[in-house]
């Protein structure tokens, strides 16, 4: 039997149980079911509860979750294979060209098909939402979060489009429960890249632009704004690259152009920078981060992990150890933050 205990109290001890768990635990009872089907609970639960960091791959145009091992001989172990089932078979998958975005839980990708469709996925609860409307991979997109003016206490989702480059470009809106674009009157006093789709976090989407600055785009009030230069350890940077560590905090990877030997990590609450990690490298990171995704930050292990040519992974840490481990996949790389967020 169920120990029967007050509602409050039950969402309270629930509410902090890991993703993972919580979902095999649904079965106990309606009560606990329904309780995981509720989009207010599910809001407390992603604040609350602990976040169960996974390092993903696109790899053969499916997800595959690992696990990095990193004692005397380091490997790699492929945890989990992962993919959006077709409607008429439980067998055959939906093979996937690009991941853009993981925000609060939910994948922004798009389809390898004859003609391309995007869809926001969430791979925990399976819940899926195809936009039909893809405007092609000329474009790039974002995922964030927004606060609909009808309901106050939950959270909506907006894909965000950009192409184009200077004077010449485009920005579009998508709430994704509609297939109609909007276009938006912005003017920009800076530059993004076509290619950086940016990184979410907290509902936010963030960029670093050519003049070497912070930027975010609030998915609410649909404005971009300055936040803050990245610091001044050199004068020119070769790599600039964020990252989200956690569903936390942001972290931006930055290298020197001139020595290409220091390789720096830091993270941001807000716009107060602090250091994390630095590692002494000739590696042109530059060119790894744009072919195969971002890098990644384990806090605990104080390690960043990017990908290499091939199937190596390279995991670098403290005392300027670099080391390269054969993953046996070759793809995109990217976190995964499982989450029971409705859409």
């Amino acid at each position: 039997m169920v120990l029967e205990l007050p509602e409050e109290l039950l969402e309270e001890i629930l509410c902090r149980v890991p993703t993972t768990s919580l979902i095999r635990l649904r079965s106990t009872c309606k009560q606990w079911n329904s309780l995981v089907n509720d989009r207010r609970f599910t809001r407390t639960h992603f604040d609350k509860a602990p976040k169960q960091f996974t390092m993903c791959m696109l790899n053969n145009h499916l997800f595959c979750s690992m696990s990095i091992n990193l004692r005397s001989f380091p490997h790699v172990e492929v945890t989990r294979k992962f993919g959006l089932n077709k409607l008429h078979s439980s067998l055959d998958q939906i093979k996937f060209c690009h991941v853009f975005h993981c925000c609060e839980g939910l994948l922004l990708c798009v389809t390898r098909e004859n003609h391309p469709r995007l869809v926001v996925w969430n791979p925990c609860t399976r819940q899926t939402r195809w936009i039909n409307s893809y405007k092609g991979y000329t474009n790039t997109y974002a995922l964030g979060s927004y606060q609909d003016q009808k309901s106050p206490n939950d959270n909506s989702y907006k894909i965000l489009s950009h192409s184009g480059y200077g004077e010449n470009r485009e920005f579009e809106t998508l709430e994704i429960n509609s297939n109609s674009w909007r276009t938006l009157d912005v003017t920009l006093d800076f530059k993004l890249s076509v290619i950086d789709c940016g990184v979410s976090l907290k509902g936010k989407t963030y960029w670093i632009t050519d003049d070497e600055f912070l930027v975010s785009f609030d998915y609410t009030s649909e404005r971009f704004e300055r936040l803050s230069c990245l610091p001044r350890q050199y004068t020119v940077y070769e790599t600039r690259s964020l990252s989200v560590v956690r569903e936390e905090n942001l972290a931006v990877l930055i290298q020197d152009r001139v020595t290409k030997k220091a390789n720096k990590i830091i993270e941001t609450k807000a716009v107060s920078w602090r250091m994390f990690l630095a590692v002494n490298s000739k590696l042109n990171l530059e060119r790894y981060l744009w072919e195969s995704g971002r890098f990644l930050v384990d806090e605990e292990k104080k390690v960043f992990v990017f990908c290499d040519t091939g199937s190596k992974l390279c995991i670098a840490g403290e005392n300027n150890h670099v080391r390269q481990v054969d993953s046996g996949l070759t793809g995109y790389l990217f976190t995964y933050v499982p989450s029971l967020t409705q859409f």
